[in-house]
């Protein structure tokens, strides 16, 4: 695993508001995985896997409405 961007501490208004490519792109270059858990209000189906180093989106139109760790 790399080492992450704040030591793993994550901050909404890093990502929130972003494009879902902005918010992909800044979290990669900070060591996260990134996956999308609901898209336009829609829930995606999931495996139960809990990562230290993945972000899950909430995404509306293409931007960030929420992120949290996992």
């Amino acid at each position: 695993m790399n080492k992450l961007r704040n030591g793993g501490i994550i901050t909404k208004t890093e990502y929130v508001g972003k494009t879902l490519e902005e918010a992909t792109k800044y979290a990669n270059e900070g060591g996260f995985l990134v996956r999308i858990v609901e898209k336009d209000g829609n829930p995606v189906m999931l495996d139960m896997t809990n990562k230290a180093n993945r972000l899950n989106f909430r995404v509306r139109d293409q931007i960030v409405t929420d992120v949290f760790g996992g």
